[in-house]
């Protein structure tokens, strides 16, 4: 039986209550936009100059989560963590105590957005192994090339497709639990589901909840019983 638990409310809240040393993999894509991209001034004074110091906030919140991450995952589990230019220093910065190895990898979506100058092509995803996980001998670069979801598929304007996640789940076969704290609209637990892994699935928002149990609570499977699960933080199951 492989089980699939939901929870809605903020992940700092809910982590400490998982099980220490209980999950193999962690997979998971944040919110990692800056928590300041403009400034109001005065007619006055114009405009301040954007300062380092902005990132502060992001920087603090994800220490925090990252040592969360560390007390859930076992010695031998693994990170990845999607990131991109600005964000990628201060995440690095920030698990690199719990990791033995760091390192990025690039997405390529093989397209690029429509827009000016140079449009994003590619996102970042922060790979990281505990001290004893098992070194996974291949030839493979550290270039993932995908095509990422059409936005007029979307369910989450940050959706990943699913045949990526299933990529980097698929390199560590002996991962059965996954944890996935920014659900989002449910993408890693639909991966979990297709490769037989289980998946906790952590989510804010009440609407991407419901996004999430559509999209994954009502599938069925033949070669197999599962066990779904949700919880509200403040109001039970």
């Amino acid at each position: 039986m492989n089980f699939y638990n939901l929870y809605q409310g903020d992940c700092l809240d809910i982590m400490p209550n998982i099980k220490k040393k209980s999950m193999d993999l962690i997979i998971t894509d944040p919110p990692y936009f800056l928590p300041i991209n403009s400034y109001v001034g005065t007619r006055e004074n114009g405009y301040n100059k954007r300062s380092l110091a902005d990132t502060s906030i992001l920087k603090g919140f994800f220490e925090r989560v990252f040592k969360e991450f560390d007390r859930i995952i076992k010695d031998d589990g693994s990170f990845y963590v999607f990131c991109d230019a600005q964000s990628y220093p201060i995440f690095y910065n920030a698990i690199y105590p719990y990791c033995n190895h760091v390192r990025l990898i690039i997405w390529d979506k093989l397209v690029s957005y429509n827009g000016y100058t140079w449009r994003h092509q590619h996102e970042l995803i922060l790979w990281g192994e505990k001290e004893n996980t098992e070194r996974i001998p291949t030839g493979e670069g550290d270039i993932i090339k995908y095509r990422g979801v059409l936005q007029e598929n979307r369910l989450h304007p940050a959706e990943k497709p699913a045949g990526l996640l299933r990529i980097l789940i698929k390199k560590h076969k002996d991962a059965l639990n996954i944890l996935d704290p920014f659900a989002g609209s449910g993408t890693t637990m639909y991966a979990c589901q297709d490769l037989r892994r289980n998946c906790v699935s952590i989510e804010l928002d009440e609407n991407y909840c419901e996004v999430v149990k559509k999209r994954c609570f009502n599938r069925t499977f033949l070669d197999r019983e599962v066990e779904y699960d949700f919880v509200h933080l403040n109001g039970g199951s």
